[in-house]
């Protein structure tokens, strides 16, 4: 190495030191996953769902025909699928994986980078070595998951406004902007409001005569229309192809209902994923929808109507899960972290936990707090492009529902504002030092004291290997991993539900009725719990020929009214103006059953109930039609 290479790597260690790091712990991590995660090559819940669709499009071609518009943002998905086709199914993984690693690396960079532009060296030093170090990224910066794309390509904009005000050419700056930024629309589609808060920013930049000749609506131009023209080609996909308006991606509507749900627990998930869900995601195609705009204005309309009729509860829902973004605990929703913990000793060193304290989290927010109240007003308003787009990515998980992977990309971007703190003189008052310091006592107590319980959901390892063994068609080792996630955790209804399944369809209906009855004498549970496990029930005795106990069980589920469920006093995901499609579904198993044991006139009048009460929905309609035609 040359006298002269050196002295360009030393006079650039701030951003080079922080990035070898952050790249050698996450190798070494995902070197530990490789080791010892039994589901490292099989990808479950999210990321079998990016997997699968990636497979698609190898199957089906680059505009995927015939599945719809897209449920979620697509760019991932062919990211996947060019890896796929280059390296292999199992080999096309592996490089996934390197892929989140390299996007977590180039985000330590542009973070000291940012910081080094906002407040110097110092400030490169710390905001690269926190995000190096930051465990939570690390975590997902070695899954197959959408949020180490997502950041990079927030951070990549990010620096590119950063850089518009000091320099010769804002307006390349804030094109490139705005194509990184249709980049993150398309990955996860509330991209569009970082965008919208990127625009207004511009606008605001450009009447202060801060970017050179640039006029406010050439400014909002330059950031706005290149993201649209990223957005366009699957938006016309969407609508052309499928005959389906859809902007991006239509998961939004029944997210954003759920999440305003006074039923949806934020934290422990305590709520049947399958009926639940099932309830819910089916309802509009039950009642005769065919499209992704139609499902998704069905639940748009669901989720204001029940604001405008309850708004205290709906504030107070928002208020709690603003509220949420400040705990400590990662809430999680694909995969648990303490399996991770357990199985790689950088995860848990990054991740200590010592009773209700949480880290890092309880370290690094409080300081990036104090950091963001000690700027002065230029540093602020120079760092406004990162406080912005934060503050708009915040915006989901308060609208929709609360994860660690929802919040982590905001903190990212607020880390180069808060080190630059740390580049200024030691000039501040008392007060102003009194007041940071306060600001961080403060979210250090909101951390603690908003740590919830342990968690139901995402599913254990041992649940997922279980859907890895059946997606496989291996029924037994499924049974094997099923009685292990119960053997571990005999209180979690989630895995006594699905045993207690699978066990009825490998036709061993007395085991299963045994974890169904553990389920029906909690009286902890939500409502829906109890319903599954007592249609489950209803099934499994009509399938061991007890027609007289099945009938039973069915009509028990019925007076329970699955379809609006209460636990207590609390409604349950409620639709409103909704047949009772669940209660009509069972009505018309309860008819099957009743006619196959010789009673017409006890399933006729069941049959005739489901023609009165939904009518509305076609399909249903039409099989009570078809079992009344065998009752005359």
């Amino acid at each position: 190495m040359t006298l002269r290479m050196w002295s360009r790597l030393s006079s650039r260690a701030h951003l080079v030191v922080p990035t070898l790091v952050a790249l050698v712990l996450r190798v070494i991590h995902l070197g530990y996953l490789w080791a010892r995660d039994p589901l490292f090559l099989s990808p479950v819940v999210d990321s079998w769902l990016h997997v699968r669709r990636a497979y698609q499009v190898l199957d089906l071609g680059v505009l995927l025909p015939g599945i719809q518009a897209f449920y979620k943002g697509p760019l991932y998905t062919y990211v996947l699928s060019a890896l796929f086709a280059v390296f292999g199914p199992r080999n096309g993984l592996v490089a996934a994986y390197l892929f989140s690693v390299a996007c977590g690396t180039l985000s330590v960079w542009l973070i000291a980078s940012i910081a080094t532009r906002l407040g110097g060296p110092r400030a490169g030093w710390i905001a690269g070595t926190a995000a190096a170090l930051y465990g939570t990224a690390i975590y997902f910066d070695t899954s197959l998951l959408l949020v180490p794309l997502v950041t990079v390509l927030l951070l990549a904009a990010a620096e590119r406004l950063v850089l518009a005000p000091g320099c010769e050419r804002p307006g390349r700056a804030l094109l490139v902007a705005g194509l990184l930024l249709g980049l993150v629309s398309i990955t996860r589609a509330n991209g569009l409001l970082a965008l919208a808060a990127a625009g207004l920013w511009a606008v605001s930049l450009a009447r202060d005569g801060r970017l050179k000749t640039l006029t406010p609506m050439r400014a909002a131009a330059l950031v706005v229309v290149p993201a649209l023209v990223v957005v366009a080609p699957v938006t016309a996909r969407n609508a052309l192809l499928e005959d389906d308006p859809v902007l991006v991606s239509w998961n939004g509507g029944i997210n954003l209902y759920m999440g305003n749900d006074p039923a949806f627990d934020q934290t422990s998930g305590n709520w049947h994923p399958a009926l639940t869900w099932t309830r819910l995601y089916d309802a509009p195609f039950d009642m005769g929808s065919a499209k992704g705009s139609q499902h998704q204005r069905f639940f748009l309309r669901q989720a204001v109507d029940r604001f405008v009729d309850d708004p205290l509860t709906g504030v107070r829902i928002l208020g709690r899960k603003t509220a949420l973004l400040f705990t400590a605990y990662e809430i999680q929703n694909n995969r648990r972290i303490e399996p991770m913990r357990e199985r790689s000793p950088v995860l848990r060193w990054l991740t200590p936990r010592l009773g209700p304290a949480i880290f890092p989290y309880l370290l690094v927010v409080p300081l990036i707090g104090v950091g963001l109240a000690l700027l002065d007003r230029r540093r602020l308003l120079d760092a406004a492009p990162l406080w912005i787009l934060a503050a708009a990515w915040v915006l989901s998980p308060i609208l929709f529902f609360n994860t660690a992977r929802f919040r982590l990309s905001a903190i990212l971007l607020l880390l180069p504002a808060a080190a630059a703190a740390a580049s200024l003189p030691a000039t501040w008052s008392r007060r102003r030092i009194a007041g940071a310091v306060a600001i961080g006592l403060a979210l250090a107590v909101t951390a603690v004291i908003t740590v919830p319980a342990a968690p139901t959901l995402p599913p254990s390892d041992e649940l997922s290997l279980a859907d890895v063994a059946l997606r496989e068609g291996r029924m037994d080792d499924a049974l094997t991993w099923l009685t292990r996630a119960v053997e571990a955790d005999p209180d979690d209804p989630f895995a006594r539900m699905r045993l207690g399944d699978r066990l009825w369809q490998a036709r061993r209906s007395a085991d299963a009725l045994r974890h169904y009855a553990a389920i029906l004498q909690r009286d902890d549970l939500a409502a829906d719990w109890k319903n599954a496990a007592m249609r489950a029930t209803a099934r499994c005795l009509w399938a061991r020929w007890q027609p007289e106990e099945s009938a039973a069980w069915y009509r028990r589920f019925l007076a329970a009214e699955p379809d609006r469920p209460m636990t207590g006093e609390r409604p349950d995901f409620h639709l409103s103006d909704t047949p009772p499609l669940r209660a009509c579904l069972a009505r018309l198993d309860l008819a099957d059953g009743l006619l196959r044991n010789g009673k017409k006139a006890a399933a006729r009048d069941e049959v005739d109930r489901v023609l009165a009460d939904c009518p509305g929905a076609p399909a249903i309609a039409a099989r009570a039609r078809r079992l009344r035609s065998s009752t005359d």
